[in-house]
């Protein structure tokens, strides 16, 4: 039934969305400042959807417990003078609407704690449970988190039974209240406003408990939240594949919404909150670390106990695969970690339901080398990660999904899209978050106004190699020859009509001393028809014309006036090689040669034009030629053979546009042959020169410097853009 169900999401349409920054992943996100993070969180979310009451209480909240019944919980509590007045019609605490109180915001909405208690022990006489969560209300705490986070909800229900653990190591003094306000307690976050504030207030805080709780817990698969402005109440709910808001309701004068809220909530399982029963928090030396269970697709349970994070800040948008990668170790039946067992590399994400999983799409990829080039196959693996373990997440006897989690309901007819709040911006501060953080941009889909939820699948994949990305990498041939290694695996990839379309920094690795291809998730045959035509990819590592979806290099005479290329364009090999030059062009643009060394302000500036961060902005500088005399000395002959490779790259595109769609057959393997030959010699140019990342404050220009930038004189090279842009402009708009 399972696989029936998974074989449905599979053939749900979706919609090909032009792509935009994941913000997120930008600078501001991760300046530290909260305004900044909260706005970033708010750009990425988009506009989204604004469902009645009603399906929000079948497709977001746990179902009701059968022994529960609302109305005869509404008509008990009307009868108690001390919860209800009969007079005003409507909670006895609140009276007075709260916008009148006269009193401040915290003491004002402080009741709520007993109009949830009182629910709870009515609807407790027919449970055959006993309530899993109680109300908190400590706006001026803090709540405890690993992870950096200065935002107070102004109420929360907590997990009776907490999920959190404590660490001998921590040297604070904690209450026993601030031990389990923990945010890995937190299974509803509240705000509160006593009068309405239009576009701000507490939503922008809301939504970003709702994020805090995804991006920083593992054990979170969903979480809640709850807004009140005046009288009005809105609930809240988000996944990895939306996010939800209800309508409004007066929660003093309409109890039996909120009734049903704290009912379906209390009584529910962990699961059901949007807790992961495969995963369980542990200390571990004195640091928390997770035991997560794989399943198989052949039915076995592997555990396996994290011991570091490799990789998590894909979690740090709301909506997305939430991919977190761990080194970790596996546990025997018995529970104690295998003895000598080397560290292994543990993936959790949620892909897209039309996707298979990484491990199907490898197998795949050696089934069609094994048919088009036998034995060579072998050969082929040792440039690929190796996949140990790999299933589909079990949750209640379910693939646990998006669409299980919303009860298999798609968004109703009747719905609008919600705006979300926008914050002025505040001057940034550098700082970083999240682990295994690479300066990159990877994309989300824009918002849209879309039918149907695009679902998403939870999986888990373990890998043998523990490798290091190329960004980590400390010498400069040993990126070469990474760079290398990389090629021959999509030399492969090519030869049998696949190709990778999403190359970046993150996923070209280094293993003792071969490099290796990760992240095949996006990878497809060059005549498959599934979607994603436009959305993957890494900004500063994307081909251009996969960023402007045009095909750039068509010879001026062949184009029509007025014509849409978009219609037709396609990913082909010739962009899996463009990637590939970014990411050397990014490495010798980033780094220095000497420890502690600041990078001189032409090679800042150079770095800036090259990877502006920004849509369609790269082309004018592809367009060109490199300016390599900015580099250090030592990097010079390396950047040559990738200035050389830059004319190799457009020389392709050109002879392969002459026709549309391209024929990229011979251009491909001319390119193939020319790359081998310029990363051997960059490899032996760039014997025992070091690579060192300066930091954010060796970065920043002297005030002359950025004035100069900003302001500057016309100099040779800005002939050369001009003469760049006009290309450009001649290109059909886009």
């Amino acid at each position: 039934m399972e696989k029936e169900r998974t074989s449905q999401l599979k053939d749900i349409p979706r919609l090909d969305t032009a792509p935009r920054l994941k913000q997120t992943s930008a600078e501001e996100y991760r300046s530290g400042e909260l305004t900044l993070g909260r706005l970033a969180v708010l750009r990425d979310l988009g506009e989204f959807p604004s469902v009645s009451l009603e399906y929000f209480k079948f497709a977001a909240l746990p179902p009701l417990r059968q022994q529960i019944d609302v109305n005869q919980i509404k008509e008990s509590l009307q009868r108690d003078a001390t919860v209800w007045s009969n007079v005003s019609k409507r909670w006895a605490e609140f009276e007075t609407v709260p916008k009148k109180s006269g009193k401040h915001e915290d003491e004002t909405f402080k009741p709520l704690s007993k109009v949830f208690d009182a629910i709870v022990g009515e609807a407790s006489k027919t449970s055959s449970t006993p309530a899993k969560l109680r109300f908190a209300s400590r706006p001026t705490e803090a709540q405890k988190s690993w992870r950096t986070n200065s935002t107070r909800p102004d109420a929360y229900l907590l997990l009776v039974d907490t999920k959190s653990v404590n660490v001998p190591e921590d040297k604070e003094v904690h209450t026993s209240n601030e031990l389990s306000d923990s945010w890995d307690n937190v299974a509803v976050s509240f705000e509160f406003k006593k009068g309405t504030q239009g576009k701000t207030g507490c939503k922008d805080k809301v939504i970003w408990s709702l994020h805090h709780i995804m991006r920083s817990d593992p054990c979170r698969r969903a979480t809640f939240g709850v807004t009140i402005e005046n009288t009005e109440m809105r609930f809240w709910f988000t996944c990895r594949a939306v996010t939800l808001v209800s309508k409004s309701f007066n929660f003093c004068s309409e109890p039996e919404h909120l009734i049903y809220f704290f009912c379906s909530l209390a009584f529910a399982e962990d699961h059901e909150l949007g807790w992961d029963p495969t995963i369980q928090r542990v200390c571990v030396g004195g640091k928390i670390q997770y035991d997560i269970t794989v399943r198989t697709d052949g039915g076995k349970d592997l555990v396996y106990q994290t011991t570091r994070v490799i990789s998590d800040f894909s979690a740090d948008a709301l909506i997305g695969s939430g991919t977190r990668v761990f080194e970790e170790r596996p546990k025997s039946p018995n529970g104690t970690i295998v003895k000598n067992a080397e560290p292994l590399v543990l993936k959790d994400s949620w892909r897209d339901c039309d996707r298979d999983r990484e491990d199907i799409i490898l197998e795949q990829i050696f089934a069609d080398l094994w048919e088009k080039k036998g034995s060579e196959q072998e050969e082929a693996k040792k440039y690929f990660v190796t996949v140990l373990a790999a299933g589909n997440v079990m949750v209640d006897g379910k693939i646990d999904s998006t669409d299980s989690l919303l009860r298999g309901s798609d968004l109703p007819a009747e719905r609008s899209f919600y705006p979300p709040p926008v914050d002025e911006v505040p001057k940034a501060k550098l700082i970083r978050s999240g682990e295994g953080y690479t300066p990159t941009f990877p994309f989300v889909p824009c918002s849209t106004e879309y039918s149907k939820v695009p679902h998403r699948i939870h999986s888990r994949l373990v890998f043998k190699e523990v490798c290091q990305p190329i960004y980590e990498l400390r010498t400069l041939d040993t990126v070469f020859a990474t760079l290398e290694d990389t090629r021959k695996a999509l030399q492969f990839l090519h030869s049998v009509d696949w190709v990778h379309r999403d190359i970046s920094g993150g996923n070209v690795l280094r293993w003792g001393k071969i490099g290796k291809l990760a992240d095949l998730e996006y990878a497809k045959r060059m005549d498959s028809n599934t979607t994603h035509e436009v959305r993957t990819g890494t900004l500063e590592f994307m081909a251009c014309e996969v960023e402007a979806q045009k095909y750039l290099f068509r010879p001026i005479m062949r184009r029509r006036v007025g014509a849409d290329d978009s219609t037709s364009f396609r990913f082909n090999p010739l962009h899996d090689m463009e990637s590939v030059w970014w990411i050397a062009t990014w490495i010798l643009y980033h780094h220095v040669d000497q420890e502690a060394s600041r990078p001189s302000t032409k090679q800042i500036n150079s770095f800036r034009e090259l990877f502006p961060g920004c849509l369609n902005s790269r082309f004018p500088m592809f367009s060109t030629s490199l300016n390599i005399r900015v580099l250090p000395a030592s990097f010079q002959n390396a950047a040559q053979e990738v200035e050389n490779l830059l004319v190799d790259l457009k020389l392709a595109y050109t002879e392969s546009e002459t026709t549309i769609p391209p024929a990229c057959t011979k251009p491909l393997a001319t390119l193939h042959t020319i790359f081998a030959k310029r990363f051997t010699s960059a490899i032996e140019h760039s014997r025992a020169v070091g690579l060192f990342s300066p930091t954010a404050a060796q970065r920043q220009e002297d005030p002359l410097a950025k004035r100069q930038r900003e302001d500057p004189t016309p100099n040779p090279r800005e002939k050369k853009q001009a003469k760049a842009r006009s290309f450009c402009s001649s290109l059909p708009q886009y």
